[in-house]
């Protein structure tokens, strides 16, 4: 066991932060140097700049189109715009909400009277903790464009590039390919404490500092309890996919997501983070705010 292993054992005195929880993993990849190192390998390219943009938000052309909020958004090279977002289950609207932040993103470059020649590549990549029903069979990370029907061969453009990543599908592809380093990084998210990502950080220095970074976050007290909120919220919305629920069941839900807004706002939360936590409005959030008189 290496040096930086043991440090890793003898911190079990608080909890690590799940990295596939997307607030978490927003906190981790607004690092340049760990979002660098994660979208090489989901890209397969070499990244010379890179720009993460703190602005998360996706807008629609017309005021009254819905507001996408990613979990990273980068500017690749100087031109290339990617978004990354990580869900832990899969819905039926997945696909086209998927669809619906690449056009946003694409089009989005555009000012008003811009021409469209100034329009750059986007790259959409989902990271999801379940397997999607009509991808069963293929490998874990599928990459799409538009291609032709009968010569498939022929990609309409290069400005359009989804990435799916099936985090259950890399533990068996892992098992016979233990150097390829997407699967090291989506390792790390399934389970950073894990022997085999000891293993990893030892050949792999990127994972071994976003270990050393997930460590230095989870002793955050305010970091873990805005962790546990979001973990909260996300355990309700499976709930409500795979039951139903009731008036009675939807208002215990809106009680529970009010209670986090009033904890989130006494530790002097951002707005826009206590939205990604609750997936309430910001005048949702302004109206509770000025009921409860905080």
């Amino acid at each position: 066991m290496n040096k930086a292993t043991k440090n890793y054992k003898n911190k079990k005195e608080f909890k690590l932060l799940d990295p596939k929880n997307d607030v978490v993993f927003q906190m981790l990849f607004l690092k340049d140097n760990l979002a660098k190192g994660l979208l090489e390998n989901i890209l397969s390219d070499n990244i010379t700049s890179l720009r993460v943009d703190v602005n998360k938000q996706l807008l629609g052309n017309t005021p009254e189109d819905k507001i996408g909020i990613v979990d990273l958004r980068a500017v690749i090279n100087e031109e290339i715009e990617c978004e990354v977002e990580i869900q832990m289950f899969y819905f039926k609207n997945f696909i086209p909400r998927f669809l619906d932040y690449w056009t946003k993103l694409y089009s989005g470059q555009l000012k008003q009277g811009d021409a469209y020649e100034l329009l750059h590549k986007a790259v959409s990549i989902a990271i999801i903790n379940q397997n999607i029903p009509n991808l069963k069979g293929l490998q874990a990370h599928t990459i799409w464009h538009i291609r032709e029907d009968r010569n498939y061969r022929k990609i309409l453009t290069n400005n359009l590039e989804l990435h799916i990543i099936e985090v259950q599908k890399v533990k068996e592809e892992y098992k016979n390919n233990k150097d390829d380093k997407l699967l090291q990084w989506i390792m790390f998210l399934l389970n950073p404490e894990s022997e085999e990502v000891d293993n990893i950080m030892v050949k792999n220095k990127k994972i071994e500092e976003a270990k050393k970074e997930l460590l230095s976050l989870s002793q955050d007290e305010k970091n873990q309890r805005i962790a546990d909120f979001r973990e909260r919220d996300l355990r309700d919305k499976i709930d409500m996919y795979e039951t139903g629920i009731d008036i009675g069941q939807a208002e215990g839900i809106l009680k529970e997501k009010k209670r986090t807004v009033i904890s989130l706002i006494k530790m002097n939360t951002p707005i826009d983070k206590i939205m990604e936590i609750t997936q309430l409005t910001k005048d949702e959030i302004e109206k509770i705010k000025k009921d409860e008189s905080l």
